[in-house]
């Protein structure tokens, strides 16, 4: 190693705190983090809440006392399960995740920094029994959101819950959607029900509120390839776990902006 420029990150570096950065687009994250100089918020302290964003209590029964670029709201509910019941726990497993984040390096931004996010809890929901109700308290608590101009970002509770969240974020237009699943979920009715976990994208299109040329569906596998007759006759790309390796993951995103486009999309 050159001498001359051991001797410069000596000088420069032996005795800096793990905040101390020169670099100014580094130095800026640092001073959103650090409190000190070497002394930052331990991930493993304090209650846990979602991607560690300040918890504002009820704040859908007075949005504009706090505005929000990104509400992060828990919905636990697994009423429309299938098999096994146990997502209702999902929001609750997340903010026990020690923290994530602050910087992401692809995109060189720390959006927790930049945008205004909390998390507002969960979905204030009547009944733990009734999957309608739950339906109609998830879509009453996302237009509220909505119509507070804040992105909800939503940690479940089964796959169900979609609907309800789309018939909230649609109900004046359709919107796209990027799907990353196994399954299409737009099968029909089954024992009587139409709202499960199997079938929520079916009945967002036939309700207008997903417009299904703007949908794509990525990684889709396993044996119920059978059920999801509706995605190729509304007109959603399906794209399954064997197109995704061979195309590669550039091409896929490629395909995913080109089948959605510019309008308002549901991840």
């Amino acid at each position: 190693m050159d001498p001359g420029k051991l001797e410069r990150l000596r000088a420069k570096y032996a005795d800096a705190k793990g905040g101390e950065i020169s670099d100014p687009h580094f130095a800026e994250v640092a001073r959103m983090v650090f409190t000190e100089p070497d002394r930052r918020r331990w991930p493993f302290a304090e209650p846990g809440t979602l991607l560690g964003a300040p918890y504002i209590r009820d704040w859908h029964l007075s949005p504009s006392s706090a505005p929000l670029d990104v509400a992060l709201v828990g919905v636990p509910m697994d009423l429309g399960v299938t098999n096994r019941a146990g997502a209702r726990l999902g929001p609750k497993a997340v903010r026990s995740i020690e923290r994530i984040g602050p910087y992401e390096h692809a995109l060189r931004v720390a959006p927790m920094g930049t945008l205004k996010v909390a998390d507002i809890g969960d979905v204030p929901m009547r009944s733990r029994f009734s999957l309608t109700d739950c339906h109609g308290d998830i879509e009453a608590h996302f237009k509220s959101i909505r119509a507070a101009g804040s992105i909800p970002l939503a940690v479940g509770g089964d796959h169900s819950i979609s609907l309800p969240i789309l018939r909230a974020l649609g109900a004046d237009r359709p919107v796209g959607m990027v799907h990353i699943d196994a399954h299409c979920d737009t099968s029909g009715a089954y024992e009587g029900t139409k709202f499960h976990h199997g079938g929520p994208f079916r009945q967002a299109v036939l309700d207008g509120v997903l417009d299904p040329e703007r949908t794509i569906q990525i990684g889709i596998r396993g044996g119920a390839e059978y059920l999801w007759e509706f995605s190729y006759e509304s007109g959603m790309t399906v794209l399954h776990a064997e197109d995704v390796a061979s195309l590669g993951a550039e091409a896929v995103v490629a395909r995913a902006r080109a089948v959605v486009g510019s309008g308002p999309t549901y991840v």
